[in-house]
């Protein structure tokens, strides 16, 4: 087996944690699994929490040679896996070079030539069925492909579902007891998965998310979303895939997996799997987790300021809490109520009669002793049928607009330029007309974009729900049909571009308003729309202001 050089990290970084309570361990709210590559030591991964551990079938390595197989590796981390207690889950993927659609140079990178769907159907089928025809004893679970995003996916949607469908139909035949596992873009692609949904929902059993660069906090829009508007409990099992390295600091990491417990509990997400390689992930936090929280069934939510608190219990309530920012005192009734981090360190809590306050921020804390009230309260929430969200600084939904004004310093009434400035591709100069500010793209640097998003609580996965008008100003051209742009957006069938306009000839500023009727803005990517000015080289767009209004179909 190889050498795997994460566990050493693992060993010594929990040791390097404080103690627990004095408590006995329970289960976490969540079962947590890793994926890991076929040389783990899987006892390690079994004491560090894991029951499940997922597995890539590569079939590009297994079948190098048509007819020829080669199990051995494969095999062995089967077997090892099933010996420790772990569930597998199989992962199968990448297409060998002679049943690739690749051509010409293509075929000399298996980057290329790997991650593209067989060229002959028939050809995966017979992987397929040798697969699961070895592996039906000791393997329920299938997921289809690794995850959907470049470069690992270089196939349409047309071409997966045909992968799926076809999986789904030789396992299914070789175990009627298997479970077919969805695999997703990268992020939450809210579209795609409606897509899913409508074309091949009964071709799989299980929908693996991986929100691979979004933090816990940007979860709970979208999988509120899809707990209500897509997938409602009890339609498809739900896990989510979380990469530590895509979002954060180490430092943040045991949090990461506090709010993933958290809010997986509350949306009904039966696992969550822990990229393994190269972390430090360790048993103290799921030690804390199922200490503090333990398989207590999820009650409700409440908000108290700008604090978010998922509870959990029947009557012996404890909850977890975190702030969408900066630390805020909050007070809670209970007595005592005490609060521990999520690696375990008790935080100081002033109690006051039955009532106690204590100090929060972004990072989550568990808390246990709290009151009826608190449970009370958070129950009716979810009797209601609320998604827990995080409590926005400003709320938008009863806006009839959102802007923003361009410059150094923006102005942005719920639609957000900022962020995007340090982009490689952004438009960052800020120039001075008609004695004020505006924006200006740079054709010979690239910059040739402004990227957008539109608050959440103003628009949110917009799904044919309202038509959505945004008027952009810009400065008028020098001369005809030498300088425009178009607008590059979130919509119900991936990111699309508008009409090319061109702008006008003029001295001052004009505006121009665009009618999207089929926008998703659902921060599939992490921006809902952009200004694009590629093409213009004899002229940069100058941009003043943009607005975003909702319009009823």
């Amino acid at each position: 087996m190889r050498h795997v050089p994460w566990l050493l990290a693992l060993i010594v970084a929990a040791a390097a944690w404080p103690a627990l309570p004095a408590a006995a361990p329970g289960a976490p709210p969540v079962p947590v699994g890793f994926r890991a590559a076929e040389g783990a030591d899987f006892g390690a991964l079994r004491d560090a929490g894991a029951t499940a551990v997922k597995l890539v079938v590569n079939w590009s390595e297994i079948e190098t040679r048509q007819g020829t197989w080669q199990w051995g590796a494969l095999d062995d981390a089967v077997s090892a896996a099933v010996s420790a207690g772990l569930r597998v889950i199989l992962v199968l993927s990448y297409t060998p070079k002679w049943a690739s659609q690749a051509s010409g140079a293509e075929l000399l990178d298996p980057g290329i030539y790997a991650r593209q769907p067989a060229k002959q159907l028939a050809d995966w089928e017979a992987f397929v069925t040798a697969t699961s025809s070895r592996f039906r004893d000791r393997v329920r679970d299938w997921q289809i492909w690794t995850a959907r995003s470049l470069p690992l996916f270089r196939g349409t949607t047309r071409e997966y579902v045909e992968l799926l469908r076809s999986a789904r139909v030789v396992i299914k035949a070789a175990d009627p007891s298997a479970r077919i596992v969805l695999s997703t873009p990268y992020g939450i692609d809210l579209p795609d998965l409606r897509r899913m949904v409508t074309d091949a929902f009964d071709d799989f059993d299980v929908v693996s998310l991986a929100p691979r660069g979004i933090s816990p906090d940007a979860l709970l829009r979208p999988l509120g979303v899809l707990r209500e508007r897509l997938l409602p409990r009890g339609t498809k099992s739900l896990w989510i895939e979380w990469d530590p390295f895509s979002f954060g600091q180490r430092a943040s990491w045991p949090g990461q997996l506090v709010k993933l417990q958290a809010e997986a509990k509350a949306f009904g997400i039966d696992y969550v799997f822990w990229v393994a390689e190269g972390t430090a992930i360790t048993r103290i936090v799921l030690d804390t987790l199922g200490t503090q929280i333990g398989r207590r069934p999820f009650a409700g939510y409440l908000t108290r300021q700008r604090a978010l608190l998922l509870v959990f219990g029947d009557t012996d309530a404890a909850a977890v809490v975190w702030t969408a920012s900066s630390d805020m005192p909050l007070t809670v009734e209970g007595s005592p109520v005490k609060a521990y981090t999520p690696t375990g360190d008790a935080r100081a809590v002033a109690a006051d009669a039955e009532k106690s306050t204590l100090t929060v921020g972004n990072e989550p804390l568990l808390l246990t002793g709290i009151g009826n009230a608190v449970l009370l309260e958070a129950k009716q929430a979810g009797q209601a049928g609320a998604f827990p969200v995080l409590p926005a600084a400003t709320d938008y939904r009863q806006a009839g607009d959102v802007s923003a004004r361009l410059g150094r310093t923006n102005t942005e009434l719920g639609l957000y330029n900022a962020p995007f400035r340090e982009w490689r591709n952004d438009a960052n100069e800020v120039v001075d007309a008609d004695g004020g500010e505006a924006l200006r793209t740079n054709g010979a640097r690239e910059r040739i974009y402004a990227h957008f998003d539109v608050d959440d609580t103003f628009l949110y996965f917009v799904d044919g729900r309202s038509l959505v008008e945004i008027t952009v100003e810009v400065r008028g051209a020098s001369a005809a049909e030498q300088l425009g742009f178009n607008l590059w957006y979130d919509s119900m069938s991936g990111y699309r571009f508008t009409p090319w306009q061109w702008v006008q000839v003029s001295p001052g500023w004009v505006s121009y308003t665009v009618r999207i009727g089929d926008a998703a803005f659902a921060n599939t990517w992490g921006w809902d729309f952009a200004i694009n000015a590629a093409g213009n080289r004899t002229e940069e767009l100058v941009i003043r202001s943009v607005t975003v209004r909702k319009v009823a179909p």
